[in-house]
């Protein structure tokens, strides 16, 4: 069964995340953004423009993903540990609630799942892939920080310090968001695109035949699964946001 219909079939629903648009520059003669205002847990004001979907497509299209051009090499979680067998990821996501490396990054992790109205867990399955929180992590790629933003593609986010925890992850939750955009919500090509780039997405009209990235994407949706099971239990049974409503 193809990856993409075994998402569909296990949730239901491909389009977990609904398509809203966010920050950026729109063709000549576009119609002027409105703005989005919000202000996170340490105070700083954020002021967001929201366009049409579409603003921004071939830029966005663009931006390399965190395993390069060739969309292939592993991630800097998996470079770190290239001998160790695969684990049940209910059994590392407990882990990694559990670990104070992971809650030092929580306020940021939620305000910006908060600002760009994704999932949590989705924020937190693709860290935990990435980097499995290691803020300082390189991959041979060149991707940086907890959400391994390539060099060009953090500098379009806007990031100026890639290895910055909080930057990192904004910036990490905002390509998130605009993929979400690119691609109709649709998580299993959000993903890909967040590691082969959503050029290579475009390309193969949908996750492109390499191994690592359909490893990757799966590595990515079992632990979204597994922090959504486990965040639902956390808030005594309380569903996290599984959709992403309209501002």
């Amino acid at each position: 069964m193809p990856l993409r219909r075994t998402w569909q079939t296990r949730r239901g629903c491909a389009a977990v995340l609904a398509a809203i648009s966010i920050t950026l520059p729109g063709p000549a003669g576009a119609a002027e953004p409105t703005y989005r205002r919000y202000t996170d847990a340490q105070g700083v004001v954020h002021v967001t423009p929201v366009r049409a979907v579409g603003a921004g497509r071939r830029e966005v299209e663009e931006m390399p993903g965190s395993g390069g051009e060739g969309g292939a090499p592993k991630t800097a979680a998996a470079e770190a540990e290239p001998s160790a067998p695969r684990r049940d990821p209910q059994v590392e996501v407990a882990e990694a609630l559990a670990d104070e490396r992971s809650r030092r990054w929580e306020t940021h992790i939620r305000g910006a799942a908060r600002l760009y109205q994704l999932p949590e867990s989705l924020v937190r399955a693709v860290i935990h892939t990435e980097s499995n929180y290691y803020p300082g992590a390189v991959s041979s790629t060149g991707a940086m920080g907890l959400m391994q933003l390539m060099p060009s593609t953090a500098r379009f986010l806007g990031v100026q310090q890639a290895f910055d925890p909080r930057q990192s992850i904004y910036g990490g939750a905002k390509f998130l968001r605009l993929l979400a955009n690119r691609f109709g919500g649709d998580m299993v090509l959000v993903a890909a695109g967040y590691f082969s780039g959503a050029g290579a997405v475009q390309k193969y009209g949908g996750v492109p035949p390499h191994p690592g990235v359909r490893a990757y994407v799966k590595a990515v949706l079992r632990r979204f699964y597994a922090y959504e099971r486990l965040l639902q239990d956390g808030a005594g049974g309380a569903s996290p946001a599984r959709a992403i409503a309209s501002p």
